[in-house]
């Protein structure tokens, strides 16, 4: 299959190393996977290119610029927006993600299940969104902003992932951005719509949460084909995740590592001595899935050395190898 992946972030360390490992996430698995077309698209930057430090790992990596060097950029809205209209017509299936999702399993079994339902898929979110001065209570919170934006209720057959079994369906296909998949055409007449709702939504609930909330809207909106996944294809490194979720852990295909304890998401992987530490420490559930996972892709040896950062590289390798080695 045809297969291809579109992230964003800004021009940090922290995200060149997390796009740089979803390359090798992909190149691990082979086949489709490794053939398939990553696209990084940056925003809020000065200067629109690429560290030269950097550049190496990037080779295998499509980079676009969102907008000119020091435009403003509200809620960093302009490199999200950017990733569909760089949508490529001629994919079987397109992947929306951020950066900090590691591949861990082929992901052609879900590609071709949304390819022939022509589907938009995504796992319905953890909790409720917050609305300031509020509290969360779906079963009010829909209903007025889907009349306030849509003028009709919206129907809402699921239930949010993170809370204990039995829990109420509360929730519309409203989703976690971690990953975002579907036929191209399918997601462009999703950001065709998902452009005018939008706004309506961000004087509501502010610029962070008005991207999953409206896509929720939209989707309904257009009533487009729309497949609510298990959480395999979206599992963050969360301790209540681990517990509610154990047979979905066993299996993950995208781990969403979003939770900045007990390691950086922005530096495992930017800095030789975090990502020895990070191997180094005694995780578990879905951390220590994850930190068995770099292990197998890097074989324990920092993979994105780069000049100028010293550090004892040679020494800092061997150690990350010799600690993981000597717990198992």
């Amino acid at each position: 299959m045809k297969l291809e992946f579109l992230l964003c972030g800004s021009p940090t360390e922290g995200f060149f190393s997390q796009m740089a490992f979803f390359r090798l996430c992909l190149d691990a698995l082979g086949g489709d996977e490794a053939a398939a077309r990553l696209v990084c698209v940056f925003g809020d930057h000065e200067v629109a290119e690429i560290p030269n430090a950097w550049q190496p790992f990037f080779e295998r990596i499509e980079v676009h610029w969102a907008h000119e060097p020091g435009a403003d950029n509200p809620g960093h809205a302009k490199q999200h927006n950017m990733r569909f209209e760089l949508l490529d017509p001629d994919a079987d299936v397109s992947f929306i993600c951020d950066a900090d999702v590691a591949v861990l399993r082929p992901v052609t079994p879900l590609a071709a299940q949304l390819k022939q339902a022509n589907a938009l898929g995504g796992v319905i979110a953890h909790l409720h969104f917050p609305w300031e001065g509020r509290a969360p209570q779906p079963d009010i919170d829909w209903p007025e902003i889907a009349h306030a934006v849509l003028g009709r209720d919206i129907s809402r057959p699921f239930s949010y992932t993170l809370l204990d079994p039995g829990a109420p369906t509360d929730a519309p296909f409203y989703i976690n951005l971690g990953m975002f998949a579907g036929p191209p055409a399918q997601l462009k007449a999703f950001n065709d719509r998902d452009k005018e709702l939008r706004p309506k939504v961000s004087p509501l609930l502010g610029e962070w949460w008005a991207p999953q909330v409206s896509l929720a809207l939209t989707c309904f909106d257009l009533g487009l084909p729309v497949d609510a996944l298990p959480m395999r294809y979206n599992f963050p490194n969360d301790v209540r995740a681990d517990r509610l979720q154990a047979n979905e852990l066993a299996q993950v295909v995208f781990l969403h590592y979003l939770r900045e304890k007990p390691f950086r998401r922005d530096h495992i992987f930017s800095d030789i001595r975090a990502f020895a530490e990070f191997l180094e420490d005694d995780l578990e559930g879905s951390n220590a899935v994850f930190q068995r996972h770099v292990h197998e892709i890097t074989k324990g040896v920092y993979p994105f050395e780069r000049p100028g950062t010293g550090m004892g590289s040679r020494i800092k390798r061997r150690t990350a190898r010799y600690q993981f080695w000597r717990k198992q």
